[in-house]
């Protein structure tokens, strides 16, 4: 009797367990390790809009063809044209680096622009001012004032990276908000003069996701969702060859920045 009592309380063990499995929701195959990653990091990463003022009239020629440019920079440029002087707009990314709204971007995005945008992931536009510089990595820090705290990344181990692990890039290429590519990490320590600019980085990533115009400043993540790199550029001509600044060197400018501001307590 017992035996028959220990089979039947088995039995129904078993058939809670079964129940139990079925009840449970199956993942669908379609949200792989590149969903989640995107899904979770998309928010940390921002379009960057610039403009800046350039006075024509500083050019030598000026004097001479003054008059005959003014009339064609005015039919060329429109509204965007004043007097002598032309705003020139660009685009590129940003990663979200502190909560309270401290952003890392490339250098070369923020080079000379008089006034900067950063547009969150919900369509919030906050104006930016830079906070630091370092045009040798290509790097830049600039601070938005929000109501509310920011989604930022979290940072990989350098140390870590292993050549031909998945990475995934987001950023704005041409303007198309959180745009994703994918790839692997091709080598590491490469070095790369980037045509925007008249300095060579050094120390870069390079991976075959694909970077365009406006990934600049975007982020570089691993299947953990950590930031490996901030995207830089795209040799032209060359077939998915990008490079990313490695996240070791943010992390340097972050401790600089860190520094600077207890100095000045």
């Amino acid at each position: 009797m017992n035996r028959e009592r220990v089979f039947v309380r088995g039995m129904i063990a078993c058939l809670i367990l079964v129940l139990a499995g079925c009840s449970a929701p199956v993942k669908s195959p379609r949200e792989t390790p590149v969903v989640r990653v995107v899904r979770d990091n998309a928010a940390s990463v921002v379009n960057i809009r610039t403009e800046s003022l350039v006075d024509l009239k500083e050019h030598p020629a000026w004097g001479q063809y003054g008059e005959r440019l003014d009339r064609f920079f005015k039919q060329y440029f429109g509204e965007d044209y004043s007097e002598g002087t032309v705003k020139l707009k660009s685009l590129g990314s940003g990663v979200i680096v502190d909560r309270s709204g401290l952003i890392v971007t490339n250098a070369h995005v923020v080079h000379r622009a008089t006034t900067i945008y950063a547009v969150l992931r919900d369509g919030t536009v906050a104006e930016a001012k830079v906070i630091k510089v370092n045009t040798l990595d290509d790097l830049a820090l600039i601070r938005v004032q929000t109501a509310r705290e920011l989604k930022s990344v979290r940072f990989a181990d350098v140390k870590t990276l292993m050549v031909g692990e998945t990475v995934v890039a987001i950023g704005n290429p041409l303007g198309l908000e959180n745009s994703v590519t994918t790839g692997v990490i091709s080598g590491i320590d490469r070095a790369f003069k980037n045509p925007e600019c008249d300095y060579a980085c050094s120390g870069l990533l390079q991976t075959d996701a694909s970077i365009n115009p406006g990934n600049s400043g975007g982020a570089l993540l691993n299947m953990d969702g950590e930031l490996v790199g901030v995207n830089l550029a795209v040799v032209l001509g060359a077939q998915n060859i990008g490079f990313a600044i490695p996240v070791n060197k943010v992390l340097q400018m972050l401790e600089g920045q860190k520094k600077n501001l207890e100095a000045q307590k």
